[in-house]
C-alpha cells in the first residue's frame, strides 16, 4: 500500500509518559487544510472498505453512479445510524495501522473493513494485527514480532480516558479471541493478498514456530496540546501493564470534524 501524503503530519513528541513515568509513544497529527492532500487520504481510505477492481465490478453490476453506489452500499454515511461512530472507528484503527507501517515499519494487514455485511458493522477480535519477520516466511525466526493491537477512539472528546481504556483491554489477552482474531484475518486475506495470508498463516503456529507477540494500547484523541505527564488518576498496577506492553497515543485538534471532512471525500 502507497504512503499517503498525510503521514508526513504525523510530528513526534518526545518525553511523553503516564503519570507514574510508563513511556508513551506520542504523534501530533498537525495537519493544514489541502485538498490535494484530503482527496488522496480519502481515496486510500475508500480503498480499505472496497478495492479499485471490487469498486468497478460493482458498478458494472449495479449500474449505480459511483458517488451513489459508495455512498449507499459502502462508506458510513453521518445521518446512518451508528454512522458517526463507525466512521470515528474506522478512522482511528487506520491511521493507527498507517502509523505501525509507514513509520514503524510493520506489515499491517489491510482486511477488517473489506465487505462488511453492513456499513457499520466492525468485526469483533483484536482490533489491528501486525507484524515484522528477522527473515522471511521461509525462514521463522523466535524473534518475528507480531503486535496485537486494541484501538480506542475519542475523536470527538479532548479527555484522555480512550488510553486508560485501550489499556486495560490490551491488558486483557484472551487466547480463544486472538487465534479467532488471527483465523478471521488469514482466512479474509486469502481473497485479497495470498501472501499476507501465507504470512499470517505463520502466526498461527506459535508452538511449532514461537515468535514475540506484543500487546498494544493505541488511542486517538481531539486535543492539539497534551501534559508531558498524562493523568489518568490509575497507575502502577492498577494499570496492570504488562512487560510486553506498548502505548501509542496519537492527538490533534478537531479530528472528528477531519474525519467527516474526509469520509465526504470518499465517494470516487
Amino acid at each position: 500500500m502507497n504512503q499517503p501524503k498525510y503521514v508526513n503530519w504525523f510530528a513526534e513528541e518526545s518525553a511523553v509518559t503516564l503519570e507514574d513515568g510508563t513511556p508513551i509513544s506520542c504523534y501530533r497529527l498537525d495537519y493544514s487544510m489541502d485538498e490535494i492532500a484530503y482527496c488522496e487520504w480519502a481515496l486510500h481510505l475508500r480503498q480499505h472498505y472496497e478495492s479499485d477492481d471490487e469498486l468497478k465490478e460493482s458498478l458494472d453490476t449495479t449500474g449505480l453512479p459511483v458517488e451513489e453506489y459508495l455512498r449507499t452500499h459502502v462508506i458510513p454515511q453521518k445521518d446512518d445510524t451508528l454512522g458517526p461512530t463507525s466512521r470515528s472507528n474506522d478512522f482511528t484503527e487506520i491511521m493507527i495501522c498507517d502509523l505501525l507501517e509507514f513509520i514503524h515499519g510493520y506489515t499491517v494487514p489491510r482486511c477488517k473493513q473489506r465487505n462488511r455485511s453492513g456499513k457499520t458493522q466492525s468485526e469483533h477480535g483484536t482490533d489491528v494485527l501486525a507484524y515484522k519477520y528477522v527473515d522471511s516466511i521461509k525462514a521463522p525466526n523466535s524473534k518475528d514480532e507480531l503486535l496485537a493491537v486494541e484501538v480506542k477512539a475519542g475523536l470527538s472528546s479532548d479527555k484522555y480516558d480512550p488510553i486508560g481504556a485501550a489499556v486495560a483491554d490490551s491488558h486483557k489477552y484472551d487466547e480463544v479471541r486472538h487465534a479467532f482474531t488471527l483465523n478471521y484475518y488469514r482466512k479474509k486475506l486469502r481473497h485479497i493478498n495470498n501472501e499476507q495470508a501465507d504470512e499470517i498463516a505463520r502466526f498461527q503456529q506459535k508452538s511449532e514456530h514461537d515468535y514475540i507477540i506484543t500487546f498494544v494500547a493505541a488511542a486517538i484523541i481531539s486535543r492539539d496540546k497534551i501534559a508531558n505527564d498524562i493523568v489518568l488518576g490509575i497507575k502502577g498496577d492498577d494499570l496492570e501493564l504488562r512487560k510486553d506492553n506498548k502505548i501509542f497515543l496519537v492527538h490533534g485538534k478537531k479530528l472528528m470534524d477531519l474525519a467527516h471532512e474526509i469520509f465526504e471525500r470518499c465517494v470516487k
